[in-house]
């Protein structure tokens, strides 16, 4: 990604075909953390990869760039309005067992810069940690290992979150439109798995060219719903809940984790507070929706 010159693959494909793509024949130096880009007019699909490795198979897909994007100079001027403004909140999964890195991608065409900088919390809602990464150019892939962002800062429960944000110190632009790929890599097993995420303005009195998007109508409207499937036994189901904001808002969130049986009926409700800017992981088993005796099959909790 933003190097120079491209390569071609050489062959038509027909309308609804498919064609796998052996990355390191095409690019036989690209390296992690290095990013690559597919450029296939409007005529592909959202494509999937699989990468491989230690005997391991991980499939995600590849995230899509805009065409119709330009920088935005007000946002570095609304810091003292919105706060953070447009913030990407992810996990920092249990670092006992996991390692969590998040890479910043570039996810506009025309996108030649982006200033960003790493906040990491603990699930308290306070800052433990800050590390500015610069005016990233469009060629520079960091990988940010979250362990030298804490840099021996202790997480009470062992986990937390981070966020990305815009940090202009370093000069550059801001198009709202900042992303991140993230990756967690069990320690024990090197086991992994990633998926790329997209920043919003959260939980602020104002708004901004339709941010914050969850408000359904003048803010405070706010009200989300999310669903989780549950395994059949004996699989264990997890969830990381961030409760972001770019300004200060209510101190702890009111939030409801709702079994339901496969016909959609609830059969049990457990009410949990996260604080603002703090998160919340846990298990399935260890919640009280755990009935003695149930046999869980694949239910959605919202």
């Amino acid at each position: 990604m933003g190097a120079t010159p491209t390569v071609s693959l050489d062959e038509e494909l027909a309308p609804f075909a498919s064609r796998a793509l052996d990355v390191a024949a095409l690019l036989p130096k690209a390296r992690w953390p290095q990013q690559i880009e597919v450029h296939a007019g409007k005529y592909l699909v959202r494509p999937r990869y699989e990468v491989s490795s230690k005997g391991r198979t991980r499939i995600a897909h590849v995230n899509v760039e805009r065409g119709d994007l330009k920088p935005d100079a007000k946002i570095a001027e609304l810091g003292n309005l919105l706060g953070k403004g447009y913030l990407l909140p992810a996990p920092i999964l249990p670092r006992k067992i996991w390692r969590s890195t998040a890479l910043p991608t570039p996810m506009a065409t025309n996108q030649q810069d982006l200033p960003v900088a790493v906040i990491a919390y603990d699930n308290k809602g306070r800052e433990v940690a800050r590390r500015g990464l610069g005016d990233l150019k469009r060629s520079d892939s960091i990988a940010v290992d979250l362990d030298s962002v804490l840099n021996g800062a202790q997480l009470p429960g062992d986990y937390g979150h981070c966020e990305l944000v815009y940090d202009f110190s370093a000069g550059g632009q801001a198009d709202g439109w900042l992303h991140a790929l993230f990756r967690y890599e069990d320690r024990a097993t090197s086991h992994a798995a990633e998926t790329s995420f997209g920043a919003h303005v959260f939980n602020t009195v104002l708004t901004y060219k339709s941010e914050p998007q969850s408000y359904a109508g003048p803010p405070p409207g706010l009200s989300t719903r999310l669903f989780l499937r549950l395994g059949p036994a004996p699989l264990d189901t997890l969830c990381h809940l961030i409760y972001p904001a770019s300004t200060p808002w209510h101190g702890e969130s009111a939030t409801d984790i709702v079994l339901h049986d496969g016909a959609g009926k609830e059969i049990a409700r457990e009410r949990i507070a996260i604080a603002c800017s703090g998160s919340r992981f846990w298990r399935y088993h260890e919640t009280s929706l755990r009935r003695p005796g149930s046999a869980p099959a694949i239910r959605p909790i919202s």
